[in-house]
C-alpha cells in the first residue's frame, strides 16, 4: 500500500510500513497513535501533501503508552502548542513519571539509531533530553471525542498488551483503530502474542473487538486491514497466536527448561519483520516478560537459570 493512503471518506493511513498513524477528518482533524520520532518528518510532509493545515488539527490521540506509539508527537505539540493530547486516565501517572518519560526517550533513541543505520530513514528530530508529556483530555472505556460534521470516536479499553490500551471505534465508517491490542502480525502469515500486561485481560480485550465487528480495522503497525471476513480471521489467528505460545511455553517448563533458555528460543524463532529493529537486549526482555505474564496466567512460578 502506497502512502498515504485513503482508507475512508474522513480516514487517512500515514506514517511508514512499520508504524502508522492515522487522520480522521471531521470539523476538525485529530491525529490517531503517534510512532516514532525517526518517521516524524516523512509524517509531516504527508499530512502538507494531503493540504492539512496546522491549524486545523485539534487532538493528538495516544492508544497506549509504549514509545513506538508516541514520539512524533513532542515536535507536534512544540510546533502546534494548541492540539490536545487525548489518552487513557490511567496515563496521568506515567506521562508526569521523569523515570518512565525518560526511558520512553532513551527507546526512541535506540529505534532512531536502528532506523539510520538501516537506511530507513536519513535524519529524525533532535529531541530534548527529556519532555513532560500532556494529558489534556483523559479517557475511558466509553468516553466519546467529537470532531464534528457527524464524525465521531468511541473509545473502548482494550487492555492485554498494555494495561493503559484503548481502542477507538468511529462507528459512521465501521473503522477500529486497535493499537496493538489485536497482536503482533507480520505479513502475509505471522502471528505472535503481545500481552505484555496480562493474558486474561488479552482475552477479553478479543472478545469486544470480534463483538465490534468493524469493517476496516487500523492497527499501529503493518496498515489497517478491510473487510469483516478478513478482520475477523485476523482476529482469530492472533488470538490463537496466545494459546499456542502458552503451550509451547507449559511443554518447555514441563522439560525443565528456565525462562532464560526459552527466551533464547523464541527470540530466534518470533524475532521477525518490525521485531528486528529492536536491539537484541530489548527482544530478549520483552520475550522473558512474555513468559513471565504466561507462567503466571497459568499460576506457574517460573524457573530460572542458576
Amino acid at each position: 500500500m502506497i502512502i498515504p493512503a485513503r482508507l475512508t471518506k474522513n480516514i487517512s493511513l500515514l506514517g511508514s510500513e512499520y508504524f502508522n498513524l492515522y487522520l480522521v477528518q471531521g470539523e476538525t482533524f485529530a491525529i490517531v497513535e503517534g510512532g516514532v520520532s525517526g518517521i516524524t518528518y516523512p509524517f509531516l510532509d504527508q499530512v502538507d501533501q494531503l493540504g492539512v493545515p496546522p491549524e486545523a488539527i485539534s487532538y493528538l490521540i495516544i492508544l497506549h503508552s509504549h514509545f513506538d506509539h508516541m514520539m512524533v508527537f513532542p515536535t507536534i505539540k512544540g510546533r502546534y502548542p494548541w492540539v490536545k493530547v487525548v489518552s487513557s486516565g490511567l496515563n496521568r501517572t506515567i506521562f508526569s513519571s521523569d523515570r518512565i518519560v525518560s526511558k520512553l526517550f532513551d527507546s526512541d533513541r535506540k529505534m532512531t539509531r536502528s532506523l539510520m543505520e538501516k537506511g530507513l530513514i536519513s535524519e529524525a528530530p533532535d529531541l530534548a533530553p527529556q519532555v513532560p508529556f500532556p494529558l489534556d483530555i483523559p479517557v475511558e472505556e466509553g468516553s466519546m471525542l467529537d470532531l464534528g460534521r457527524g464524525v465521531r470516536l468511541k473509545f473502548i479499553e482494550t487492555p492485554g498488551h498494555s494495561p493503559d490500551c484503548l481502542s477507538a471505534y468511529q462507528e459512521e465508517e465501521g473503522v477500529l483503530f486497535c493499537s496493538d491490542a489485536a497482536g503482533f502480525h507480520v505479513p502475509p502469515d505471522f502471528f505472535r502474542p503481545n500481552c505484555w500486561h496480562s493474558l486474561e485481560k488479552a482475552d477479553i480485550s478479543f472478545k469486544k473487538m470480534k463483538e465490534v465487528a468493524p469493517q476496516i480495522l487500523c492497527r499501529g503497525h503493518y496498515g489497517a486491514l478491510q473487510g469483516r471476513e478478513e478482520i475477523r480471521q485476523h482476529l482469530q489467528m492472533s488470538h490463537m497466536s496466545i494459546q499456542e505460545f502458552g503451550a509451547f511455553v507449559l511443554k518447555k517448563i514441563q522439560e525443565g527448561v528456565p525462562v532464560e533458555g526459552i527466551a533464547e528460543e523464541v527470540t530466534k524463532q518470533f524475532s521477525r519483520g518490525f521485531l528486528e529493529l529492536f536491539p537484541p537486549e530489548d527482544n530478549d526482555r520483552l520475550w522473558k516478560l512474555l513468559i513471565r505474564r504466561t507462567l503466571e496466567h497459568f499460576g506457574i512460578e517460573p524457573v530460572e537459570r542458576q
